[in-house]
């Protein structure tokens, strides 16, 4: 596939030129963490694309915590704005592969989620440093993107090398050409080093794999086993949170004056109505079971249904946590 360079003096006009079709958002450096930011013309805020994926996962702009989806007697809704994400990584990619799965896929397919995916265009972005709570090796993925972007950009000592995945990303590249050169093949040897040293990072990161039937292991783990994991859990409910795959959630109906509003919300397997049903009886009613369904949820349902793990190994679970549980170890200790 045919590789582009965007010199470094160009990032801007770059960012300047898309956001006049449509909303941008990149990443921004803040007290050594990324975060999500929305393009601003006059700030000029330096874009960073090589330091992991933001504090923020991307999931709330597709699958907003509180959302309102229908209205009544009169319907609310408008068409979804055009927007860019760009820097995005691939273990928050991971989360939109799922969504996709989950509301795109599986019927019925979730119309507020199709619009925004359809005038949503990611750019995603390699991740040349993982950090000690990456571990997105374990879980089937690679730190840079080979698809579910438009488009993907790799810092290189001239600029960005931009690839192209999809038809949008490749309108998005003839929008703006004239900023652009063909890469030579020096650029594409560097980019290729520098993804061979992130996989050899996070090897030594994660010197041991997961193994091959976690699944079944999950599944069969003995009550012992799950309440020693959950012991120190605070129910914080921070890692559900701040995990890019998870996808439940609760419709609830509030009066507006004369008219009613449904409102989806973010639902959470460690609450402890999660699985409550009518009558009050609930089949997870402690939490040493919520807890592992979690695990249950990623590593063994949704590798049935999609053969793969709903988990992207981004680590913000662990940098999240107040009793700074570390699924890996669970995991290997299985």
């Amino acid at each position: 596939m045919k590789l582009y360079l965007l010199p470094s003096s160009k990032i801007f006009d770059f960012l300047l030129h898309i956001a006049e079709d449509g909303s941008v958002y990149y990443p921004v450096l803040e007290n050594d963490k990324t975060h999500i930011t929305r393009f601003d013309k006059d700030k000029r805020l330096e874009p960073n694309f090589e330091k992991i994926r933001t504090a923020e996962n991307v999931k709330h702009f597709f699958f907003p915590s509180r959302d309102v989806v229908a209205a009544f007697p009169d319907d609310i809704h408008t068409k979804a704005p055009k927007q860019y994400i760009v820097g995005v990584k691939n273990c928050d990619l991971r989360g939109v592969d799922v969504y996709d799965r989950v509301f795109l896929q599986w019927e019925p397919v979730d119309p507020i989620y199709q619009q925004r995916r359809e005038n949503t265009i990611i750019i995603s972005a390699d991740c040349p440093q993982p950090e000690d709570c990456c571990f997105c090796n374990l879980v089937g993925l690679t730190p840079y993107s080979e698809g579910v972007s438009d488009i993907n950009i790799t810092p290189v000592s001239a600029g960005l090398l931009f690839e192209v995945f999809t038809q949008r990303g490749e309108a998005v590249l003839n929008m703006t050409k004239d900023l652009f050169t063909e890469a030579g093949k020096e650029y594409e040897k560097e980019r290729d080093a520098m993804r061979k040293k992130a996989v050899k990072e996070l090897s030594t990161i994660n010197e041991r794999a997961i193994k091959d039937d976690i699944d079944d292991r999950i599944h069969g783990a003995s009550r012992e086993m799950k309440h020693e994991a959950r012991n120190d859990c605070v129910e914080c409910h921070s890692c559900l949170h701040v995990c890019p795959t998870c996808y439940c959630f609760l419709l609830s109906d509030h009066k507006r004056g004369k008219d009613l509003e449904r409102v989806r919300t973010w639902d959470t397997c460690y609450y402890a109505a999660y699985a409550r049903v009518g009558g009050g009886v609930n089949p997870r009613s402690t939490l040493d079971d919520r807890f592992w369904n979690r695990f249950e949820c990623k590593f063994n349902y949704f590798k049935q249904y999609e053969g793969f793990y709903a988990c992207s190994g981004c680590g913000r679970c662990f940098r999240g946590c107040s009793a700074k549980i570390d699924i890996r170890e669970i995991l290997w200790k299985l």
